[in-house]
């Protein structure tokens, strides 16, 4: 007897999301998106419910009729909820096992993703528009999209008035003006959900679980950090400056400890491990670019762990223009002493949860506390850096200045700063500040400077 597997592909969640830089709009947006997880268990009853998540949906139907009713109105439902939205859909007709099909449907997935679609909020020239989204205005300021985002902010207050609330992004800057994107995401799913076979609708329940209490564990009471998209093992959230690190450093502990816990995952893994980024940027900074880069951030992490271990990757945007991670690397990050053909890399990371022979997070932020000590060369570090550029027998001159003044004026201090440098790379000092890793000289200090001046004491 034949079986329908259905499978559904969300798309422009970022940038429905996204789309302006009102924090009330980006609420509403997220538990928009949240819903259709929840519209689909509600008014579709799988037989088999594989995956559900806000972005993903995999479910087998017995009757053709059921599987129809989906196709039909699903899409039309979702799209009508959040313009700006759209669905991608497959069916595979089969008989025997469902798991043997999973990869085909997957392919049919990315084929219809790549067939353009109308979008509901469509204009034409004698429209007005709304100046902030190119959208049209369906009153005097709002058009559609934003009108329900706003809505979908209320009824969640109106639900969980204990929630602490942020209106705009001045409530959840730091001081400096600061605030962060996070971005993480899990390392090898792909790999584990083809060994899984029957047991994926258990692991993905289990997943989503595992990932929400990862959540609820990191946040301190004291963190100011709203979540705007958690689904699987897949998560996004803006914070406080001051908070990034250490939530999600905590996140990637939790998570590795609330995945040891799912059952499906016994022979195949011990655990899961995850990557971040984090984009620290204003609070007008296009909030697009910033989720861009914490993206692009995580994806470097990836590669550099090779996906078997949990680390993250950081960048403070300081330029009004939009650029790709590489361009950050070469335009920001790269110091060329042309004179003496020195290159030296200022991106030291990835930062790694606990790995032997690599930069760690907790040694990364006990190396920023030494350096906020009274009597910290910070603002000599930067003329350091500087110095670099220019000549290398100069910029040694300098750091050697740097270290007798430093010990004279506190010579605890000195000691400590060092101390904490050794535990951070073993190759690393107050006399050797750039070291030979992964093939290409590096120092930490950029990272360093870049953190402390944007970010408060604890």
């Amino acid at each position: 007897m034949s079986k329908y597997l259905y499978g559904a592909s969300v798309q422009g969640i970022q940038g429905f999301i996204f789309a302006t830089n009102k924090l009330q709009e980006i609420v509403g947006a997220s538990e928009i998106v949240k819903s259709i997880a929840d519209i689909f268990e509600k008014e579709y009853k799988a037989d088999e419910l594989l995956i559900n998540t806000a972005g993903n949906i995999k479910a087998v139907f017995y009757k053709k009729e059921d599987c129809e009713k989906v196709v039909l109105e699903f899409s039309k439902i979702i799209s009508q909820m959040a313009y700006g939205i759209t669905i991608s859909q497959s069916v595979i007709e089969f008989e025997g096992d469902v798991e043997t099909h999973i990869s085909k449907l997957s392919e049919k997935l990315k084929i219809q993703r790549n067939r353009p679609s109308i979008p509901l909020d469509s204009s034409i020239n004698i429209m007005k528009l709304n100046p902030k989204t190119a959208k049209p205005l369906i009153s005097d300021e709002l058009d559609k999209a934003t009108a329900q985002k706003l809505k979908a902010n209320e009824e969640f207050y109106a639900k969980y008035p204990t929630v602490k609330e942020f209106k705009d992004f001045s409530y959840m800057r730091n001081s400096k003006g600061k605030i962060a994107i996070i971005h993480i995401d899990g390392n090898g799913l792909g790999n584990v959900v083809k060994q899984l076979g029957k047991k994926l609708s258990a692991f993905s329940k289990n997943l989503e679980e595992a990932t929400n209490k990862a959540y609820d564990d990191s946040r301190e009471d004291y963190m100011d950090i709203r979540k705007v998209i958690i689904g699987g093992d897949d998560v996004t959230v803006i914070c406080n400056a001051n908070n990034a690190l250490e939530f999600t450093k905590n996140f990637l502990e939790n998570f590795e400890k609330e995945t040891q816990k799912i059952p499906e995952l016994q022979g195949i893994t011990k655990k899961l491990t995850a990557c971040a980024g984090i984009a620290y940027c204003n609070e007008k900074y296009p909030f697009h670019y910033a989720v861009d880069l914490a993206e692009a951030l995580c994806g470097v992490s990836k590669n550099h762990s090779e996906r078997k271990s949990s680390c993250l990757m950081f960048h403070n945007i300081q330029s009004s223009n939009y650029q790709e991670w590489d361009k950050f690397v070469e335009d920001e990050l790269t110091i060329k002493n042309d004179k003496e053909k020195t290159i030296i890399r200022c991106d030291f990371g990835a930062y790694y949860l606990d790995k032997k022979e690599e930069a760690n997070i907790s040694d990364f932020i006990n190396t920023l506390e030494a350096y906020r000590c009274d009597g910290s060369p910070i603002s000599r570090l930067r003329n350091w850096l500087s110095e670099l550029y220019k000549s290398d027998t100069n910029a040694k001159k300098l750091l050697d200045r740097i270290n007798i003044i430093t010990a004279q004026s506190n010579k605890w201090n000195c000691e400590i700063m060092d101390k904490n440098l050794k535990y951070f790379d073993k190759n690393l000092s107050n006399e050797t500040l750039i070291i030979d890793k992964d093939g290409k000289k590096k120092t930490p200090i950029y990272d360093i400077l870049q953190i402390l001046s944007i970010t408060e004491a604890k």
